[in-house]
């Protein structure tokens, strides 16, 4: 069978890319061949982003404490640091650090303790939350504190690829997805090592999240909005907070009229794809067709908690597919960056990863057609990337199974 870049590690780590291939599928008359829950583990990851990051795809806005690699005043690296991965094709960027860490690639988002957050099982349930932490040093190796989690995953279906920690009630979002053709599932609002909400949802896929505890927003593409079970329009959906800290929070309303049902944004493609939120609060996301994917951008005041449903601004169109993409927020004059990986259609390669840059003026619009950012060392590296709160772009590969570097990009 063939192989795909999983998202954590174990037979029931379904890989990121192939769970939105076989999440839409129920919406079609045949299965994706490894969508019944018998897919092989592969290694390697390519993740959702975050600003995540957000995020995934990611908690964009979350903020965190502890270092970030670096920041604008940190030198540019020598190149031979991370020659071993790829080498930097924009001129406007350059490594400001370089970390290891052992564990998998996997779909990374920013967690809220101030570096990468993963999530991995090794056979479904307890899941593991590892949080990675930089040194104060530009090189060197993460530090690693694992939680267990008791999900309560069905035998049989698959642990999402992406944790993702909320910028509200100190949730962290998990969720699953049951094998084809029966895609429903969850998504679990975790506190501390503990499961304290979940929800039923068809497909979910990639996350991001903006706001605080008063006014906060789940971004996510998936099959169905938060609190339905069935299969509905592969799309950009979005759920927003009710209740406050203490007082019943939650995602549904519940018979409370002052709170918003989870709903639908803006719906296109067939298969559901990945997300990421920049420190701006802007999102990107992108959902693919059987031959092609289209990234749509939408702005922080069309997609802000409260926010109606809007089409989005195209922001290119590709073939293929992708799973991991994030965002450096714009600054002054500067455009914002789209960092993108796409996987060839018919040979599932990972390619070059690509840019796009944006500018946003009430709407997030294309500055510019897709360049190529990165060139890789070798052919059919999966990356993972996400965004942290210095506006910096981790990149993740794994060459060899269990052990990752990071290298983080930042403007010159």
């Amino acid at each position: 069978m063939t192989r795909f870049p999983i998202v954590a590690r174990g037979k029931r780590a379904l890989s990121l890319t192939w769970l939105g291939l076989c999440a839409t599928a129920a919406l079609f008359a045949a299965s994706a061949p490894g969508c019944d829950g018998d897919e092989d583990d592969g290694t390697g990851g390519a993740g959702a982003s975050t600003s995540s990051q957000g995020g995934s795809g990611g908690s964009g806005g979350s903020g965190g404490s502890g270092g970030s690699g670096g920041d604008e005043s940190s030198p540019c690296l020598d190149p031979s640091t991370y020659a071993e991965l790829f080498s930097i094709v924009d001129p406007t960027l350059c490594a400001v650090g370089v970390y290891t860490a052992e564990v998998d690639a996997g779909a990374p988002t920013w967690g809220r303790h101030g570096g990468p957050l993963l999530v991995q099982t090794e056979d479904g349930d307890p899941a593991e939350l590892v949080r990675l932490t930089p040194p104060a040093e530009a090189t060197g190796a993460l530090s690693t504190t694992v939680t267990q989690i008791a999900t309560g995953v069905p035998d049989g279906s698959f642990l999402g690829g992406q944790a993702l920690d909320l910028p509200f009630f100190d949730w962290t979002a998990l969720s699953w997805t049951g094998a084809f053709p029966s895609t429903e599932g969850e998504l679990l609002l975790v506190s501390d090592d503990t499961v304290s909400l979940r929800y039923a949802v068809n497909g979910f896929y990639a996350g991001a999240a903006l706001g605080n505890d008063a006014d906060g927003r789940l971004l996510y593409t998936a099959l169905s909005p938060v609190g339905a079970a069935a299969a509905g329009n592969n799309a950009l959906y979005a759920a927003d907070t009710c209740g406050a800290v203490g007082q019943d929070p939650r995602l549904l309303p519940e018979g409370d009229a002052t709170c918003a049902a989870p709903t639908e944004v803006s719906a296109w493609g067939d298969l559901s794809g990945p997300i990421a939120v920049d420190r701006d609060g802007n999102a990107i996301v992108i959902l693919a067709g059987f031959t092609d994917q289209e990234a749509r951008g939408f702005s922080a005041a069309e997609i802000a908690p409260g926010a109606e449903p809007t089409v989005g601004e195209t922001l290119f169109t590709l073939p293929g597919f992708g799973s991991s993409l994030a965002a450096i927020a714009p600054e002054g004059d500067t455009p914002g960056l789209l960092l993108f990986q796409p996987y060839d259609g018919a040979t599932y390669e990972a390619l070059d990863p690509i840019g796009v840059h944006y500018v946003v003026d009430g709407t997030v619009k294309p500055d510019g057609e897709p360049v190529q950012v990165l060139k890789l060392t070798s052919a059919d590296t999966a990356v993972s990337l996400t965004t942290d709160d210095a506006n910096q772009i981790w990149v993740g590969a794994s060459l060899q199974a269990g052990r990752t570097t990071f290298v983080i990009l930042a403007r010159r």
